[in-house]
């Protein structure tokens, strides 16, 4: 069975424009990923820099996996739940 000419200009344009969409959906995913990780890895450097001015100031914070694990990953947020439990006594440096 052979397709005339309209047909298959048809059926090329209909590819193109799900390509194009698919590649615009792959693109928006990808930026917020992006933007997502440029946030989560800004927000290690801050915790972990804070970490060294608390060290210089004098308060030890023990560098052990789980306590870098949670400034890893929450930054400021994760640091000061720690100096709170352990200036409470909650948790053992």
């Amino acid at each position: 069975m052979a397709l005339d000419m309209f047909t298959l200009a048809i059926a090329a344009f209909l590819f193109v424009v799900a390509a194009l969409v698919v590649l615009f959906i792959v693109f928006r995913l990808l930026k917020n990923i992006m933007k997502f990780f440029i946030a989560l890895l800004a927000n290690s450097i801050v915790g972990l820099v804070f970490v060294f001015i608390l060290s210089l100031v004098g308060v030890k914070v023990p560098l052990t996996l789980p306590y870098l694990i949670s400034i890893a990953l929450f930054g400021l947020g994760g640091l000061g739940t720690i100096l709170i439990l352990m200036f409470t006594g909650m948790l053992k440096p």
